[in-house]
């Protein structure tokens, strides 16, 4: 069952690619079966594998395009998934920048527990009955955001469509304009249409 679930995953994703890719990871889903059915389960494996591994460049690359440009005077490092099935599944894409001492992280957190969790404390509870967190609105999106002069850090989240919650975490910050700078990157609108939410 696991198998035929991570064909039908990886099935699912296809139609999003490019041609080229799409039939080349189709056809190490294919191997894969055709291994898997022979009672050759290494073969399946690595089969498996490499089309893991295609799929992950591709959506990297596809939400890596969406993650906020670098402020200006700021320099952005290449964006870095990393899978989170060892805490619920799903995938995150992060993008660091820099500036001296000052450093920002911004963060897509798809299809992982996490995203629902951050979505409940936008219901009038969590973070808002604590000092230093506020809400606002950037566009039609609840952001909430939080800054520590003292510490110089902060933090402002998002969440789009129960499905994905995106995060700036900054350190060594003066105020929170950066953050909000930030936030106003995201590509929103291209995001939704590629997670398949209503704009």
């Amino acid at each position: 069952m696991r198998f035929h679930g991570v064909c039908l995953g990886g099935l699912l994703l296809l139609g999003a690619m490019s041609p080229a890719l799409a039939d080349d990871i189709s056809s190490q889903i294919d191997a894969a079966r055709g291994a898997y059915g022979k009672g050759d389960p290494l073969h399946a494996l690595a089969a498996l594998q490499a089309a893991v591994n295609q799929l992950n460049q591709q959506l990297v690359g596809q939400f890596g395009k969406l993650l906020p440009p670098a402020p200006r005077g700021w320099e952005a490092a290449a964006p870095e998934s990393q899978s989170l099935d060892g805490v619920g599944g799903g995938l995150s894409v992060t993008e660091a920048y820099s500036k001296g001492d000052a450093t920002l992280n911004a963060s897509l957190i798809i299809d992982n527990p996490a995203v629902g969790a951050s979505a409940a404390l936008f219901q009038g509870t969590g973070p808002l009955t604590r000092p230093g967190w506020s809400r606002l609105k950037l566009g039609s999106e609840d952001v909430l955001l939080r800054f520590d002069p003292a510490t110089r850090a902060g933090e402002m989240m998002m969440v789009i469509g129960d499905r994905v919650l995106l995060q700036v975490e900054g350190n060594e910050i003066g105020k929170d304009d950066v953050l909000l700078e930030i936030a106003r990157g995201w590509n929103v609108g291209a995001l939704k249409k590629l997670i398949g939410v209503g704009s």
